[in-house]
């Protein structure tokens, strides 16, 4: 039998359970006669099992029924969430004080001595169906009461975080905007974006990536965090489906969304291996300026749905910056061009060409920065005239209308290439000064007609003891690939 749900049209139920027959029929003819629907037991275990089955809305339990007596089917119930204010009617052969003072301890609700008379019992029953209707309307004033308080609870948790998110957007704009604005030195740039993105992601590293000479890859350009030989040797082609993917999405992609794509795996394995949990796209009007990738959360967390937003406002305003730095940076570069173009014939040009492949692939062997790089490309095609009164003042006066940063580095290199009184303070720009001493006289050498192999000897005989072995390696194992790939004539 699958019993109505009370208070809701349907007729009340109440569970008699006595062991004698008489009583059990009269009260269900007596209730019956009242339109209460009456489920009838003669023990106290049937009392229980029909009790949770059929949920009725009163009981009428005998103080000694077999097996379990009213009392104790009493207590049973009342330890129930479902029947625990069900309202109970004890009969008993005893209905002094004291025993009423028992039974309503015992949870009961009321106690009626037998013999009782049959209109007396319903109308109890009926007052304590009446109160029971009206606790269970109250409960559910109060579930419902609860539920819409929990309700607006979480409507004000959403309202808090969308708050905070918003507000958390708004912080990252402005710092990352105020060191953004108008900035067009690229190292400037990657140091605030990497430094914004380890703070809101909570990060171990961050590194970006950015287009090589050619424009055809993303390499690494700038790190923070422990993590340099790690991401050293990543990129990412930048007409690849990774970068595509990355740019059309613009906003930053977690890894394991990415490894769902299997046309990815190929170019997603170094970013894997590396440990890379986050990728960006940085986008500017013209394409793809940078890659920004990222580790797990310190504390192992999944990355918050606004950590990730925080991210893609960096991204956008780092990338419009390198779009503009880039831009500029262009104009210097065509300016450096065009002198170094003026200086020698023919041959010389040849010369420097070769000197500048070599140095290249070397710089990019030994990890030098990018501005280093770059920085190493203008002073090997500048040659020995970057060291006169003339070069010198050129390269000051580019600096100080460069606000990329390039022309500043280049003179930098320039003061250590022609220091040769032992190592600096700066490992990278005294490896990069190496490198260009060497490219020049390498260039020389060629121009004079020797081999690559032949004139690289010459370059590292004239650096001596000022060119470290792992610079010197470098330099011998690029003009080695470099011959055979067919770059730079070979001897043979």
């Amino acid at each position: 039998m699958t019993p109505a749900a009370p208070g809701q049209g349907a007729a009340p139920r109440v569970l008699v359970a006595d062991d004698d027959v008489r009583v059990v029929e009269l009260l269900a003819v007596a209730l019956g006669a009242q339109g209460i629907e009456v489920v009838t037991a003669v023990d106290g275990d049937e009392a229980v099992r029909l009790a949770l089955a059929h949920r009725p809305d009163a009981l009428v339990l005998d103080e000694r029924l077999p097996r379990r007596g009213g009392l104790e089917v009493c207590e049973f119930l009342r330890r129930d969430p479902e029947e625990g204010a069900t309202p109970v009617v004890i009969l008993s052969a005893v209905a002094d004080a004291d025993a009423r003072a028992r039974v309503l301890a015992r949870g009961a609700d009321d106690l009626v001595a037998k013999p009782f008379s049959p209109k007396d019992l319903v109308a109890r029953v009926r007052r304590l169906l009446a109160r029971g209707a009206e606790l269970r309307e109250a409960r559910a004033r109060a579930r419902a009461l609860e539920r819409e308080l929990h309700r607006a609870q979480d409507d004000a948790r959403r309202a808090a975080l969308e708050t905070r998110r918003e507000r958390r957007l708004r912080e990252t704009l402005a710092v990352v905007g105020a060191e953004l604005h108008g900035a067009l030195d690229p190292d400037a740039v990657a140091a605030a974006l990497l430094a914004a993105a380890r703070a809101g992601l909570r990060c171990g590293f961050a590194a970006l990536l950015g287009p090589d000479e050619s424009g055809r890859r993303l390499v690494l350009a700038a790190v923070q965090g422990d993590a340099w030989e790690r991401v050293a040797g990543l990129e990412a082609p930048v007409a690849g489906e990774l970068v595509a993917l990355l740019a059309g999405v613009g906003r930053p992609a977690v890894r394991r969304d990415l490894e769902r794509y299997p046309e990815l795996s190929a170019e997603i394995a170094p970013f894997v291996a590396c440990g890379a949990r986050v990728l960006a796209a940085l986008r500017g009007p013209d394409g793809v300026e940078g890659l920004l990738v990222a580790d797990d959360r310190a504390d192992g967390q999944p990355f918050d749905p606004t950590e990730l937003e925080c991210l893609a406002a960096a991204c956008e305003a780092a990338g419009l910056a390198l779009h503009n730095g880039r831009r500029a940076r262009a104009q210097l570069e065509r300016a450096l061009e065009v002198l170094a173009a003026s200086l020698g014939g023919d041959g010389a040009h040849a010369a420097r060409a070769e000197a500048l492949a070599v140095t290249a692939h070397a710089a990019q062997a030994l990890l030098v920065p990018p501005r280093l790089r770059a920085a190493l490309r203008h002073a090997v095609a500048l040659g020995r005239w970057a060291d006169t009164a003339a070069g010198l003042h050129a390269v000051e006066a580019l600096a100080g209308a460069d606000p990329t940063g390039i022309a500043a580095a280049l003179g930098r290199l320039l003061a250590r290439a022609e220091d040769r009184s032992g190592a600096g303070d700066d490992p990278d720009l005294d490896r990069a000064a190496a490198l260009a001493r060497a490219g020049v006289r390498y260039a020389e050498a060629g121009a004079a007609g020797l081999e690559p192999a032949a004139a690289l000897d010459v370059a590292l005989a004239d650096a001596g003891e000022a060119l470290d072995a792992a610079t010197a390696q470098a330099l011998r194992g690029a003009v080695r690939e470099l011959e055979a790939f067919g770059r730079i004539p070979s001897a043979a």
